[in-house]
């Protein structure tokens, strides 16, 4: 059986979390961002998604020692500069997945660990996704 778009009654979350340059939406950028979609029993729709977004070296230079050092441990800074995908292509990539899934505009709560944060970003970065979702 195929799997089906989730309506009001399957309270459809938006997981999402992404990885930035630092915390000042302003001026800092978003680096990657994944996404999972659960319904409100918190069972996954499927395996979600993930883009890495490609960043200049020199921005990647600009960030503070506490992202130099994580992002250059786990290997982030390098996919960032090795990336294919454009920042206007992962928020297009990221809103079909979620309208596949939640095609209903303001129907998908946006949820997450960091979700407060996450939202500020995405406002200033990839707003067409923040349209779609609902954030209360």
């Amino acid at each position: 059986m195929e799997p089906r778009p989730l309506d009001w009654a399957a309270g459809p979350l938006v997981w999402v979390d992404c990885e930035m340059t630092g915390l000042d939406p302003r001026t800092d950028k978003i680096l990657e961002i994944a996404v999972l979609i659960t319904n409100g029993d918190l069972e996954l729709v499927d395996g979600g998604i993930s883009y890495i977004i490609r960043t200049d070296k020199e921005v990647l230079d600009k960030m503070g020692d506490w992202c130099q050092t994580t992002h250059g441990a786990s290997g982030l800074t390098e996919a960032c500069i090795e990336s294919p995908y454009t920042k206007d292509f992962v928020q297009q990539q990221v809103l079909s997945y979620i309208k596949k899934w939640i095609p209903k505009e303001r129907l998908g709560v946006l949820a997450g660990n960091s979700v407060h944060m996450d939202r500020m970003f995405l406002a200033q970065e990839m707003p067409d996704i923040l349209e779609h979702l609902h954030y209360r």
